[in-house]
């Protein structure tokens, strides 16, 4: 009678094996992009821990925001390449220099952001100098991942303006060769999402500023004013702060047309945009100011309160604030005084004999 009943039992849980085994399957198989089926774990939005220096890591992946991200065809193995197990072991940083499994269409090779890093180096922003030397404070310039946090993809349509996004005439001539939908939107958010910015100008200002606005590296690399805060107080920057974008941001004056912005160069360096002799073409740009005269190019982008750097600005708004001061003040004081008399008409400070 035993027997029977632990035979019974035996047989009851391998059903219930199975039908786990098949429901896991069923799983996997609902998350396309997810072959190693990482999301099985990372769907939670608690998962988190403590690592062994003490931070606290948020483990959890949301499948939505990752499918509409840049990175949504590349799966979790293309980046976290160590990973081999699961459960798997506390993961390395990922090195996004590792050749990726997406093949490269036109040289039909792996694909690696490996000649990115080459423009960086040549950059204003590398580590090295001209003679390969490790630049001063060279662990405060950025990386990939400071600039770049998976930006969204921010689809384009071509023929009505009413409503950005997707444009459903394109999608129409998509379909007339392609019959996959789930290829149609994703080639279509890949090829739009970079015929404009993926990031509007005030988004673009606020990446910058975590470094050109920072007081400590700043005051390490000799720097002369906040870049960012100054941009700011300008037309543009303001109008950016309104959301507009129609006016220029950082990456529209520090990088020459068709370059890409890995390989932006110092004002000092005469093949740089904003060399004194080429500020000039950044501003007749056809987006910009083509029709505007010479004199243009002494507008000052980053206008610093400094009385040594911009001392014609320094006086100007000195004499402004004067101005407003002077102005200002005595009506105010006047305006009160009256207030007092109107709330205490038989006070006086002298008193009658």
């Amino acid at each position: 009678m035993a027997m029977r009943v632990k035979n019974r039992t035996l047989k009851r849980l391998g059903a219930f094996a199975i039908w786990l085994a098949l429901v896991l399957v069923a799983h996997s198989q609902a998350y396309a992009s997810d072959v190693g089926n990482c999301l099985l774990c990372h769907k939670y939005p608690g998962l988190s821990r403590i690592d062994e220096n003490g931070k606290y890591r948020l483990l959890y992946v949301s499948e939505e925001t990752f499918n509409r991200s840049i990175h949504a065809k590349v799966q979790c193995e293309g980046c976290h390449t160590d990973i081999k197990k699961i459960p798997h072991d506390p993961a390395k940083k990922v090195d996004c220099l590792t050749q990726c499994h997406i093949i490269e269409p036109t040289s039909e090779q792996k694909f690696s952001h490996k000649g990115v890093e080459e423009f960086l180096e040549h950059s204003v922003h590398g580590r090295y100098d001209k003679n390969g030397n490790l630049k001063k404070f060279a662990e405060d310039l950025p990386t990939c991942k400071d600039c770049h946090d998976n930006p969204m993809f921010r689809p384009l349509s071509f023929f009505k303006r009413v409503r950005p996004g997707i444009s459903d005439a394109a999608l129409g001539r998509c379909r007339v060769c392609h019959s996959k939908d789930e290829f149609i939107y994703r080639f279509y958010n890949h090829v739009t999402t970079r015929l404009h910015t993926t990031r509007n100008p005030k988004n673009i200002a606020e990446v910058c500023a975590r470094c050109h606005d920072n007081s400590e590296l700043i005051a390490r690399h000799g720097l002369s004013f906040k870049a960012v805060a100054t941009y700011t107080e300008t037309f543009h920057g303001k109008s950016a702060e309104y959301l507009s974008e129609r006016v220029p941001d950082c990456l529209n004056c520090h990088v020459k047309k068709g370059q890409s912005p890995h390989q932006m160069l110092s004002y000092k360096d005469p093949q740089s945009s904003t060399y004194k002799d080429n500020k000039l073409a950044v501003c007749l740009t056809e987006e910009c100011h083509p029709s505007a005269g010479a004199k243009l190019a002494d507008y000052n982008p980053h206008p610093n309160f400094d009385r040594k750097q911009n001392p014609r600005q320094f006086y100007f708004t000195a004499f402004f604030i004067l101005l407003t001061g002077g102005t200002l003040l005595p009506l105010m004081l006047v305006m009160f005084l009256d207030l007092l008399r109107t709330m205490f008409p038989h006070a006086s400070l002298l008193r009658k004999k």
